[in-house]
């Protein structure tokens, strides 16, 4: 008997091993054993947030779910719409227990809007990649949670669990960040102001942005500030927030008269009459959202416009290289303006672009480079007293996040072991040490995109004081707060000052 007993905790530890593939989810799922979240919103959150989820998974378990191209977007890549993540639990999720089956969600498409109105409103209309074995491709082996090791082709219509959002609700509940259908957004049906009332609302991960210009604009740039022409720090150029605020405001005469656009900031002749592309995002994107705050301080006050959008229902424009003045091209993910840029890039006429991106990002082997902002480096921590690093202030193009929930929804009695599980993520993931705890694969630089917010990490630490915390957790705990809070989060539209 108990050579039978080994024999069969030796079966049940071989099998807990398993990927959680289609077929076994379609299996947990009729049984009633699946575990399964939908998120929505911040498409600034996809790496950080996946590679949480492998913290908390066994390994040898986990399977990662991309959406087949032009899935839920138009014009994305694969994986861009939507992912997804299963596996079984290696710690205690709220009431779910070690070993449980656990497929979670994470819809980035149309940003981070979806993860405020959409789920505002309960919207049982919203669309979210269906994973079963009918709708997705056999698995291939797990190598990293940045690689799918399956595709997934057809969506489902279902009301998500909870979101994400860049910035706070309001902020994304207004204009000029609402969904805008009329000028061809590939999502559906405009998003008017919600009642978000409805929502329970929690601080969450401040996402480190920064601006990205194609490799020949930031060569060329290089050049023109006497930069050696390398991937280092030490030799990154830099764009200032005043001309970033003209050229998305559409304010660049770029004949050699003006002087202004590329002509202003590589020396005349190798920028006069080039087109300033803008890859950018659309409206309710939260990275979109958090530009506009912190370039036109919109919509906090109306002192600045946006240019002009691309022109209704038509083709997304591609990069000009010599036209002149300002090209807005508009983008449904951040994959597709990291494609405007490399499209721009490979212009045989030599164009130049800039966009806004999440410093989870990793330049390496693309044709696109971050910049400092006004000589800021856009790094998260740095231990020296040079401009650079969010962490230590000198960096401040940042956006302090949040995570919500529809309250009615959540306190029924029906969802109390989800809502303990959304409590948990919120919660777990959001400290310094967690941070600290993100893989970093050849495909991710999670760490570098997020840190704690004083928020959160304050309350952890008895005088709370960041010299208070741990030397390990020092460099993923924000010391940027806005001067002013609604509530148990931060108010965007005041500056932001040093804890």
């Amino acid at each position: 008997m108990k050579l039978k007993l080994i024999a069969m905790a030796a079966l049940a530890a071989a099998g807990s091993a398993h990927a959680l593939s289609p077929a076994a989810i379609d299996t947990a799922r009729a049984n009633g054993t699946l575990k399964e979240i939908r998120l929505t919103g911040s498409s600034a959150y996809r790496l950080a947030i996946a590679g949480h989820i492998q913290t908390i998974c066994n390994a040898g378990t986990i399977d990662v779910f991309f959406s087949g191209a032009n899935l839920i977007a138009s014009g994305d890549g694969a994986g861009s719409g939507a992912r997804a993540y299963s596996c079984t639990l290696n710690q205690v999720i709220g009431n779910y227990a070690v070993g449980t089956p656990i497929l979670i969600h994470k819809r980035d498409s149309g940003g981070s809007i979806i993860g405020v109105a959409n789920v505002a409103t309960n919207d049982a209309t919203t669309v979210m990649m269906k994973v079963s074995a009918a709708s997705c491709s056999a698995p291939v082996a797990y190598t990293n949670i940045t690689t799918a090791t399956s595709t997934c082709t057809t969506t489902e219509q279902v009301a998500p669990d909870a979101g994400f959002s860049d910035l706070e609700p309001a902020i994304l509940n207004q204009a000029p960040n609402l969904i805008d259908n009329t000028l061809g957004n590939p999502l559906s049906g405009s998003k008017p102001p919600v009642n978000i009332s409805t929502l329970t609302v929690s601080p969450y991960w401040q996402a480190i942005f920064g601006v990205v210009v194609n490799l020949k604009a930031y060569r060329a740039l290089q050049a023109a500030q006497g930069l050696t022409q390398d991937d280092t720090d030490a030799n990154r150029p830099s764009l200032s927030k005043t001309w970033i605020r003209n050229a998305m405001t559409g304010a660049v005469d770029t004949t050699a008269g003006g002087l202004q656009g590329w002509g202003l900031v590589l020396g005349g002749a190798a920028g006069n009459g080039k087109t300033v592309n803008i890859c950018r995002r659309d409206p309710g994107s939260g990275t979109q959202a958090t530009a506009q705050i912190t370039f036109l301080n919109s919509p906090c006050s109306n002192a600045y416009a946006l240019t002009a959008l691309r022109q209704a229902n038509a083709t997304k424009p591609a990069p000009d290289a010599n036209t002149g003045g300002a090209l807005a091209i508009e983008n449904s993910s951040t994959g597709d303006v990291l494609a405007c840029l490399t499209a721009a890039d490979n212009n045989a006429s030599t164009a130049y672009a800039f966009g806004i991106v999440s410093h989870e990002n990793v330049e390496t082997g693309n044709l696109w480079r971050f910049v400092r902002l006004d000589g800021a480096l856009p790094n998260r921590y740095s231990t020296t007293p040079a401009p650079g690093g969010a962490v230590n202030t000198f960096y401040d193009f940042v956006g302090e996040g949040t995570m919500q929930w529809n309250t009615a929804k959540m306190n029924l009695a029906a969802n109390a072991d989800l809502l303990a599980a959304l409590r948990n993520l919120a919660t777990k993931s959001n400290t310094p040490d967690a941070i600290a705890a993100l893989p970093v694969t050849s495909k991710a630089n999670s760490p570098e995109g997020v840190m704690a917010s004083p928020l959160v990490w304050s309350t952890l630490v008895t005088t709370g004081q960041w010299s208070s915390l741990p030397a390990a957790q020092q460099p993923y705990a924000s010391r940027l707060l806005h001067a002013a809070q609604n509530g148990a989060v931060s108010d965007s539209c005041s500056a932001y000052v040093l804890y």
